[in-house]
């Protein structure tokens, strides 16, 4: 067993069971270092681990065995940057964090959330696609009430970047990475990186997160004691700032 209470000076993770062990264990555990000094995988990763020397080993590539076995929800949660939240915590996680950060409509990103619970989840390969190729390339637009994709590509067009939008949306719980797609050649080997595909919590997780007993300000509390509890070095005030 991975065992960060009573060995707490050996919190290494050195092969893909650790990875998932130290997400359930921790609850929150964002992916690179951040306000808590030594909470983070890119910290607790053993030497050389971190993104590995080839598509097999290290943390960066144990990310995507550890989304698809559906026991945490990963996407860029903490301070714009990827981590992990596991199913026990995400509830009140999003419960906060759709409040601080609500989908304005007629935004940008209430456009791309609309497209993407229509599509059951998208790459964002083929979210551009839909917003930026051709008519062929995508689903017909009337399948999306009132949807009218004219002033995002009027006002994202010059770049065709989509990815301020899907950050905000998974800062506040509104997707999250469900999978990494990739690239093969002809004779089946993986090369690059992999693509993130983005879906709803609601549709990964086959459940109504809107549905919370606890207002968001009880959800925080919530999350902060559960972070403290788990990692007693962290300090209210560095809690608060990790979880905003």
């Amino acid at each position: 067993m991975f065992d960060f209470l009573r060995k707490p000076r050996k919190m290494i993770i050195d092969r893909l069971q650790s990875l998932e062990e130290a997400t359930l264990h921790f609850g929150l555990l964002p992916f690179f270092n951040n306000p808590i000094k030594g909470f983070s995988i890119e910290e607790m990763c053993a030497p050389g681990l971190l993104f590995g020397g080839n598509n097999d080993e290290g943390c960066w590539e144990w990310k995507g065995p550890v989304i698809r076995r559906r026991s945490t929800a990963y996407g860029k949660f903490f301070r714009k940057k990827a981590g992990f939240v596991s199913l026990e915590l995400l509830p009140d996680f999003l419960n906060y964090r759709r409040k601080a950060y609500p989908v304005v409509p007629d935004s940008s990103e209430e456009m791309l959330l609309d497209i993407i619970r229509v599509n059951d989840g998208m790459t964002s390969t083929e979210l551009k696609a839909a917003i930026f190729g051709p008519m062929s390339k995508r689903r017909e637009w009337n399948e999306l009430p009132d949807n009218n994709p004219e002033p995002f590509i009027q006002t994202r067009a010059k770049r065709k970047s989509l990815e301020g939008p899907l950050q905000k949306l998974q800062m506040g719980g509104w997707l999250i990475i469900s999978d990494f797609e990739y690239k093969y050649t002809k004779r089946g080997e993986r090369y690059g990186w992999g693509v993130a595909r983005y879906s709803t919590p609601e549709l990964i997780f086959n459940n109504n997160f809107n549905e919370n007993k606890f207002s968001p300000e009880e959800s925080l509390e919530r999350l902060v004691n559960a972070l403290k509890q788990r990692w007693p070095g962290a300090s209210r005030k560095q809690a608060l700032e990790l979880l905003k």
